[in-house]
């Protein structure tokens, strides 16, 4: 075990990622593991039932109630042997950075029903595969917390062999690329639901042609959702150095009676920091964005009230424990409605009369959702946000079209 430990140590080399922020050593080569109590296959590490995870070892099962094997015999080292997990995980050290998974799953006697995730990411669908035949997969996952975790489960999980690969590390573009992660009021919509827009797909006329805006928002989502559906890791799997990460979340994070959706504030400040450091790891700047306001007026005060305050207050709060950039967008966006009015508002939202426009036929009545001028304003709003942040990125900004 001693030797393992030391040639698992030795695969880790000192060597800085280019533009990464964080310094981190990087995986020098790819660990590979050959599961179950049967022969080795060579330039693997072999992995039993019995290897519960340590610190020491750098890898191993959580829970070993729920893990056995077998050995099937015969000349595959690989195929030929198996441990079986039924609701486990299998962890390993690794360094944040982006790698390429492949996974062998099957028995050569016996059926295999399998369904893996990787960082709370569905991975491998739930596939099943008879005697003989084999589940053989590869993936990508962008690692942020420095420890790989993989879940299987199934009637028949049975794992043969894993494959760890470290990616090329990424290089600036020519030109900073604009990476926005949020919700409806961000994303971009097909042109058969006009006039409904978000401001995602309302800004880049605001900046320079140099600017590139990759708009990856979609609606329904909180921190939790977009990071567990793997739209977070999609993101990090491409970001470069000098590229740039807004995150605006809050509206779906606060839905309490949606508890696939729902991120108490607390948890939402954890959630938001695992967004800064998977892009300050691959040299991307993050920029923060409070949750733009919705239509909520009071008439006693004859002002619009601030939306979602206690994650506003949580953004904040991040943006001051990391010193990551903020764009205050909830208070820039509620001041603007003031200086409209309540009836001054209607033209920004999503209030429409019936037989108008063919995605709504009935009408409709939204107080959180933009009509196309409504999102260029706000997008305005954010550009003016950018620009008053004095970061690189500011002098993309078209001045002259904040008027």
């Amino acid at each position: 075990m001693i030797g393992l430990c030391v040639g698992f140590s030795l695969l880790f080399a000192t060597i800085l990622i280019p533009g990464q922020a964080l310094a981190e050593k990087q995986l020098a080569a790819p660990l590979r593991f050959d599961f179950g109590p049967g022969d080795v296959a060579d330039g693997y590490t072999q992995v039993t039932a019995k290897d519960a995870y340590t610190p020491e070892l750098g890898y191993g099962f959580t829970d070993l109630s729920k893990v056995n094997e077998e050995n099937r015999g015969g000349s595959d080292a690989i195929r030929s042997d198996f441990v079986r997990v039924q609701g486990s995980s299998f962890v390993v050290n690794l360094p944040p950075a982006d790698y390429t998974l492949s996974l062998i799953a099957g028995d050569t006697a016996g059926n295999t029903d399998i369904t893996v995730k990787a960082e709370s990411i569905v991975k491998v669908e739930p596939t099943t595969k008879t005697a003989g035949q084999f589940v053989e997969a590869a993936f990508e996952l962008a690692l942020i917390d420095g420890q790989l975790e993989l879940y299987f489960s199934g009637n028949e999980a049975k794992i043969n062999a894993l494959v760890i690969t470290p990616k090329e590390a990424r290089t600036a573009g020519e030109h900073p690329s604009v990476y926005l992660a949020g919700d409806s009021t961000v994303q971009t919509y097909k042109a058969s639901m006009k006039p409904q827009a978000g401001w995602g797909q309302m800004i880049a006329p605001f900046f320079t042609d140099e600017t590139i805006f990759v708009n990856r928002s979609i609606g329904g989502r909180s921190t939790k959702t977009f990071l567990v559906q793997g739209r977070l890791d999609d993101i990090l799997r491409n970001i470069r150095p000098g590229d740039y990460l807004f995150i605006q979340f809050g509206h779906n994070d606060a839905a309490i009676n949606n508890q696939e959706r729902y991120v108490s504030p607390a948890d939402y400040k954890v959630y938001l920091k695992t967004y800064i450091q998977g892009a300050t790891q691959r040299g991307a700047v993050p920029v923060l964005i409070t949750p733009v306001g919705r239509r909520d007026y009071d008439a006693a005060s004859a002002s619009f009230r601030i939306s979602f305050p206690e994650y506003v207050q949580a953004m904040k709060e991040t943006a001051s424990e990391t010193g990551v950039a903020l764009i205050n967008l909830s208070q820039l966006s509620v001041a603007y409605y003031d200086t409209l009015g309540l009836e001054g508002t209607l033209p920004l939202f999503l209030h429409l009369e019936p037989g108008v426009f063919p995605a709504f036929p009935d009408g409709v009545k939204d107080d959180t959702h933009f009509q196309e001028y409504g999102a260029e304003q706000i997008a305005r709003l954010v550009a003016q946000g950018v620009r008053d942040l004095n970061i690189p990125l500011s002098s993309n900004v078209k001045t002259e079209n904040l008027q």
